[in-house]
């Protein structure tokens, strides 16, 4: 499959914005694994899948995991670091339960993620 370069770019920039490496569109994997950094609840609202699940074996197809990236699946697990839009909701949501001032997080996404990672933002 053939992409223009202006699809290229937007593909690149997105997966960029998520915590991708700038380069993952030129030299992304044959297979991969995910994490959820979302739960996955059944039509019934029922959690069928927990926060931090692996999903191991998926293409590495820089538009499947854009994709995925939009449904809260990332190749990083997820962490108390993790500036993803699911974990940043999730540590707020525990800091107003537990009546605690809600911290923000300096640096983004810091540690060791895997190779895809981009720990320079």
């Amino acid at each position: 499959m053939s992409i223009s370069t202006k699809e290229r770019t937007e593909l690149r920039s997105e997966l960029n914005n998520v915590g991708y490496k700038w380069d993952y569109v030129d030299s992304w994997p044959a297979k991969t694994t995910l994490y959820r950094h979302r739960a996955q609840k059944n039509p019934q609202g029922e959690i069928v899948s927990d926060v931090g699940t692996s999903v191991s074996g998926v293409p590495g197809a820089p538009s499947y995991v854009r994709n995925k990236s939009r449904q809260g699946l990332l190749a990083w697990p997820p962490s108390e670091t993790c500036e993803c839009p699911w974990c940043t909701k999730a540590r707020q949501e525990k800091n107003i339960d537990n009546s605690e001032e809600i911290k923000s997080v300096s640096g983004r996404r810091k540690g060791s993620m895997g190779p895809h990672f981009n720990a320079d933002s």
